[in-house]
């Protein structure tokens, strides 16, 4: 579905809005749907409407099997270039658009990536209970960026974290062994118990640490599809057609490393038809809140906009 977030400040914004402007700015088509079940709702801060028996259906093939019928929708619409027809996805959607792909060869002509789901969700959740929930408590904290947070720092809370949610919370419990200083293999112990978890599968506590953190509502069983799906790799492989990944330094969900592993792969396979691109400080979303709260257009999604256009031309 759409994907309305609140500003900080008020009001809202929508990310696809970002394409319907400026990929028809370039006489570029942007086409978009709704998933199974899910509508546009109008409660923050997720704005979603969920029918969950619907929902429920919405399994990585039915996904994939979804976009494959979108293709065959666009095809149809008048003034479409049927030759030119490419695939957009971020995060999980990333897997899905290369899935699609493999399946269709033929139908897509290219793919967009970013926020790239580099192997299996599985290494995505424990990059994001440790090494990436660390990489938050940084951007809060790691004043003099030199990838460790001080005590001095912790208690100046320069960015008012502590006052806000952290009341109580002392450097004891981030500083295991009492040096001083909070280091990410520190937070890699701390959540050990979950990530042992995640290891095993068990999805009683995986389901602890993602209904606190979790930014969308998945659908019954989605854990349990995602453990029995093929990696990344599996569906970018065999693909000839070009495919963009951008990935920014910054993002929390989902590896960089992980993409750098992929694009190392890519290289030994000679997969040329693949372009990586890297944004030193981007998040998740490559900066998109920027773009609707101040108006810049942040360089992940410019490179995006360059990529499209050189595909389409």
């Amino acid at each position: 579905m759409d994907m309305r977030r609140p500003k900080p400040g008020g009001g809202t914004f929508n990310y696809y809005d970002l394409y319907r402007e400026k990929l028809a700015e370039m006489n570029i088509a942007f086409f978009s749907y709704e998933g199974r079940g899910i509508r546009m709702g109008d409660q923050p801060p997720r704005y979603e409407h969920i029918e969950r028996k619907i929902y429920d259906t919405s399994t990585l093939d039915n996904k994939v099997r979804d976009i494959l019928s979108a293709v065959a929708v666009v095809k149809k619409q008048k003034g479409v270039d049927a030759g030119k027809i490419f695939l957009m996805g971020a995060s999980e959607g990333t897997m899905l658009a290369a899935e699609a792909a493999s399946r269709a060869p033929e139908e897509v002509h290219g793919l967009v990536l970013y926020a790239v789901l580099a192997n299996t969700l599985k290494d995505a959740l424990k990059f994001m209970a440790s090494d990436g929930n660390f990489m938050v408590l940084r951007s809060f904290f790691d004043t003099d960026k030199d990838g460790k947070i001080s005590k001095e720092e912790f208690d100046a809370d320069a960015r008012k974290l502590r006052e806000r949610a952290m009341k109580g919370v002392g450097f004891e419990t981030f500083d295991l062994n009492g040096d001083g200083v909070f280091v990410v293999e520190e937070m890699r112990d701390m959540r050990k118990k979950i990530l042992e978890g995640m290891e095993k599968e068990d999805i009683d506590v995986i389901n602890l640490f993602l209904k606190p953190t979790a930014a969308v509502s998945t659908p019954e069983g989605w854990l349990k599809d995602h453990f029995a799906h093929a990696p990344m790799w599996t569906f970018l492989e065999p693909l000839k057609i070009p495919v963009g990944l951008f990935h920014g330094s910054a993002d929390n969900l989902t590896s960089i490393e992980g993409v750098k592993d992929l694009e190392e792969r890519a290289r030994k396979a000679g997969k040329s038809n693949m372009k990586f691109h890297y944004f030193e400080g981007l998040d998740h979303t490559l900066g998109i809140t920027a773009y609707f709260m101040r108006g810049t257009m942040p360089a992940g999604h410019k490179a995006i906009f360059e990529y499209i256009k050189g595909l389409a031309e």
